[in-house]
């Protein structure tokens, strides 16, 4: 895994979760930017999935514990479509776009556990 970049994600995918967020609380209502902007987060973190399944045979391995590393992909990778599809059922409610956000920042945090996990972490 590439240290810089860990956190370069996580702080991007935080900034995409503040700024839905914010235009949730503004109550705008779930658009196609909002559908774009979690695509954009999903797409990361399937890279993030690719790159963690080669980083090990490439001798780079997590320093923690490798099955939480991968509970918390696995996690990050399942809530950007469950807060779409949640926002998609709700799409009349005032309150989809802040779940699409929430979801956002919550992934923003796993994946700085998961960089915690993968260099700081010793097991």
């Amino acid at each position: 895994m590439i240290d810089w970049l860990m956190i370069a994600q996580a702080i991007a995918l935080a900034a995409i979760g503040l700024g839905i967020a914010i235009v949730g609380l503004l109550r705008k209502p779930f658009n196609d930017w909002v559908l774009g902007a979690a695509a954009l987060v999903l797409l990361t973190l399937v890279v993030q999935a690719v790159a963690s399944f080669i980083a090990p045979f490439a001798g780079a391995g997590p320093t923690g514990d490798l099955l939480e590393y991968w509970v918390y992909l696995i996690s990050a990778l399942l809530i950007p479509p469950a807060a779409v599809l949640w926002a998609l059922i709700d799409k009349k409610g005032e309150w989809a776009t802040l779940v699409v956000g929430i979801g956002m920042l919550a992934c923003a945090v796993m994946v700085y556990r998961m960089h915690q996990i993968w260099f700081v972490q010793v097991a």
